[in-house]
């Protein structure tokens, strides 16, 4: 079995115990130059959802089969998932530039005018930095998780290992076990989940069969080994400064994780107070991936923020 069918199975499996039957589509995306996978579910207001990286789009399995009322659009960013890679590796320099272009070439690719965004760590980041280009183009924004490089963050340990040229080749090629889901998964703050067996046994098939069968790893290693210095870290210049974050228009919820090791709750309700237009929770215990942790808190927190009173509802290009 070749490992496309291998990964689409682990994928059905985990779709089918969500409960939910995503409609698949590629889309050409004109300015990045590649094509792109997109899941959908539902129907109502748009939503895009942009995951961090490592990770692909099916992660939102769980929290979207709880979603009611909305479009949702699960993308397998470039590079991730069953999506092409896109023709360069962005850098330091052009990784934000790209992440906002990413989201306006989507919904061009949809026939969308405006979307809200949700997004988890660098897709947090994604979708920040989609709201400061394109304002005219996002409604609302939701957080999963503290977002890459805003004030406050900390960097994943295993980041450090990846830019590490010969340490991080020999992780990308090690085999994947399921300990070593476990062990990421507990790295990123899910230790209480996983102790209480909230995790299904589908939820950690499927990330185990991104790791194995997928050449994500390999891809999103390259983008983060190209927004490192030679001093180590991420470069500065990637960080959102207070500026930036208050060019934000769109309202925003943050949906944060009390054991997020990236950034807890003192670092989400210190991002929202930096926002013009933002409101948090925390989700005690929640790690890196809150939804994994609850499904139904996160995905109460979304529709509400999406199709709620005041929620915008122009789509239509």
């Amino acid at each position: 079995m070749d490992r496309t069918t291998r990964y689409r199975q682990a994928e059905e499996r985990l779709f089918a115990d969500a409960g939910i039957s995503p409609v698949e589509r590629t889309v050409r995306l004109a300015r990045i130059g590649t094509s792109a996978r997109i899941l959908e579910v539902g129907e109502g207001p748009p939503a895009l959802f942009l995951t961090g990286g490592p990770n692909a789009a099916a992660t939102w399995a769980y929290v979207v089969a709880a979603c009611r009322g909305m479009r949702c659009l699960l993308l397998d960013r470039p590079g991730t998932g069953l999506s092409e890679p896109p023709p360069r590796i962005p850098d330091n320099r052009a990784l934000p530039d790209y992440l906002a272009t990413l989201s306006v070439d989507v919904l061009d690719a949809l026939e969308l005018g405006r979307a809200s965004l949700v997004g988890s760590s660098l897709g947090g980041f994604s979708a920040l930095r989609t709201a400061i280009a394109h304002p005219d183009r996002v409604d609302r924004l939701v957080l999963l998780g503290c977002p890459a490089f805003v004030p406050g963050w900390s960097a994943p340990s295993f980041f450090t290992v990846l830019r590490t040229p010969l340490l991080g080749s020999l992780v990308v090629a090690a085999p994947v076990t399921p300990s070593a889901v476990r062990f990421g998964l507990r790295q990123m703050g899910h230790a209480r989940s996983l102790a209480a067996s909230r995790f299904p046994a589908a939820m950690l098939d499927w990330s185990l069969a991104w790791q194995r069968d997928t050449d994500t790893m390999r891809h999103d290693a390259a983008m983060i080994a190209a927004c490192g210095t030679w001093l180590g870290g991420f470069d500065p210049a990637l960080d959102l400064d207070d500026d930036a974050i208050a060019r934000v228009e769109a309202p925003v919820l943050v949906l944060g994780g009390g054991d997020d090791p990236v950034g807890g709750e003192d670092v989400v309700r210190s991002l929202a107070g930096r926002l013009p237009r933002a409101e948090v929770d925390v989700l005690d215990g929640g790690g890196h991936l809150p939804w994994l942790d609850d499904p139904a808190w996160a995905a109460a927190g979304i529709t509400s923020w999406v199709v709620g009173p005041g929620a915008g509802r122009t789509s239509a290009a």
